[in-house]
């Protein structure tokens, strides 16, 4: 097989599908790697009985990322947000906090217990470990706050 053979090869569809498995074989070995680290229950509460009391935040916490997308989506076609300007990538980054911010809010009048149960639920409906979660989206949540202070200081600055 000639090198043009072997580019045309990887750029064309049989590459995007051998790349798609690829990244599906990775993460089918990486959840069963963390499966053992993901929680069964918090207090007296196991993994069903969690996910079934927090499934209306479960799902404003996984909805909200979207309306944040579409907005970045928005502001690309209206062009506020530049097309070629690295903190729309940062803000991106940034949206995939808001899950945190929703379980937070959802908890507020629940009390503590409540939050770490709503957490450790979404946690579980992600399978991934709470302490990786949560300390992606924090770096994330950063990124995304200096990346939002970085583009209105630019709009709104002389």
């Amino acid at each position: 097989m000639k090198a043009e053979e072997l580019q045309a090869l990887v750029h064309g569809p049989a590459g995007a599908s051998i790349s798609a498995l690829v990244a599906a074989l990775v993460f089918g070995w990486q959840a069963k790697q963390w499966a053992r680290w993901v929680p069964h229950r918090v207090g007296k509460k196991g993994r069903a009985r969690l996910l079934q009391e927090n499934k209306t935040v479960i799902q404003m916490a996984k909805a909200l990322p979207l309306a944040g997308f579409g907005l970045i989506s928005l502001g690309l076609m209206t062009g506020w947000l530049g097309n070629h300007d690295w903190r729309v990538v940062g803000l991106i980054f940034g949206i995939l906090f808001l899950p945190i911010l929703v379980i937070l809010a959802a908890g507020l009048g629940r009390g503590k217990d409540a939050m770490q149960e709503a957490m450790v639920a979404f946690a579980i409906s992600e399978r991934t470990p709470p302490g990786v979660l949560i300390g992606f989206m924090a770096v994330c949540g950063v990124i995304g706050f200096v990346s939002a202070i970085s583009l209105l200081l630019s709009h709104f600055t002389p």
